[in-house]
């Protein structure tokens, strides 16, 4: 069975603040901006999952492994997305063992997947290590050298240029905070600066320019958190360096409730926040240049967490996830500067 202790703790943690959030099925808010749509976005090509891993190169969308209600619920099958064609593919197979809540980052046109986990628990109690790359030029996976910290999985992950960034999660020994750069010239790891958040897992991580992003999350305490971390690489000691951005308070402006196990779409050089475990679907949008968020149009599908998505020229792809306790496989086009349009749902 997915692991539980996360489950478990999650559901007592996030109660209160998942009824504060709007259901599905209410109409959208019309004074937020932003517009999500079903009408033309096919739904995604596998059985409905969570927990999967999903990038974007070349214009495609991917989204492969994961958690699933079949008789073997870990899957290791890959799927590609053509938003021009308005079709999913099936591509290869992952090479590595099926897993859940795995991490992946793209680095020089080839897609990086690890951790996780599998539910073999005589090797490392389930929990991975492994790396496999994926060049969508020749449909293959191959190894790659395993992440260097301990076997995790509900970790973060991050790219930045060439190079990937991989750290937090959790495992049965506890919750981590260490990060590890991933170099695929030398296809090595090296520790860089320990996340200034504390220990954490289930967290948010996305990009936008040369700087890394990580927020909310569950940390040490088994608490939800809200707030937001930059990393910057290299710097004098040459492990980057981490600093808190946004000081979240319900004095000086409006916020995002805590939440973990939410997705993160970066659009025009600002990120939107969607859902969380808990049948989460309020969306927010973080603009670094001001530090602001604002509060976009919910969601419009079922609220999730554990969700998978990608943009592709602008536009925001995002489905599958658990929702009301149920894997899903419905997927949804995002226009964050679009006015609400009841029809293309």
């Amino acid at each position: 069975m997915f692991n539980t202790l996360k489950k478990s703790s999650l559901t007592l943690l996030i109660a209160s603040t998942a009824l504060l959030q709007f259901g599905c099925g209410d109409s959208a808010d019309p004074d937020l901006v932003g517009n999500w749509y079903k009408k033309d976005v096919p739904s995604f090509g596998g059985i409905p999952r969570y927990g999967a891993v999903s990038f974007m190169i070349n214009n495609k969308g991917y989204i492969g492994t994961g958690y699933t209600r079949e008789s073997v619920p870990r899957v290791k099958d890959f799927w590609q997305y053509d938003a021009d064609g308005k079709i999913w593919s099936q591509v290869a197979e992952f090479t590595g063992a099926a897993r859940n809540d795995a991490v992946s980052f793209v680095a020089g046109g080839k897609a990086y997947v690890g951790t996780g986990y599998d539910g073999v628990t005589t090797v490392d109690n389930g929990y991975k290590k492994d790396f496999w790359q994926y060049d969508p030029t020749t449909n293959k996976w191959k190894a790659v050298a395993d992440f260097a910290g301990v076997p995790r999985q509900y970790a973060s992950a991050f790219s930045i240029g060439d190079k990937g960034y991989v750290g937090l999660g959790y495992n049965a020994s506890g919750v981590y905070q260490d990060f590890y750069e991933y170099n695929p010239t030398t296809d090595t790891w090296t520790e860089v600066a320990t996340f200034l958040g504390g220990k954490r897992r289930s967290a948010t991580a996305f990009t936008i320019g040369g700087t890394g992003y990580i927020g909310f999350g569950i940390n040490n305490s088994a608490a939800t958190v809200r707030d937001l971390y930059q990393f910057v690489p290299g710097g004098a000691s040459g492990k980057g360096t981490w600093t808190q951005k946004t000081v979240f308070n319900d004095d000086n402006g409006d916020f995002p409730p805590v939440r973990s196990d939410a997705f993160a779409l970066v659009i025009n050089e600002k990120a939107y926040i969607v859902g969380g475990a808990g049948n989460l679907s309020d969306c927010w949008e973080w603009n670094p240049s001001n530090d602001i968020w604002v509060e976009k149009t919910r969601f419009e599908g079922p609220g999730r967490g554990y969700a998978a998505g990608f943009v592709i020229n602008n536009v925001g792809y995002l489905g599958t996830g658990l929702a009301n306790s149920t894997p899903v496989d419905d997927f949804w086009g995002f226009n964050p500067d679009a006015a609400v349009d009841d029809d293309d749902n």
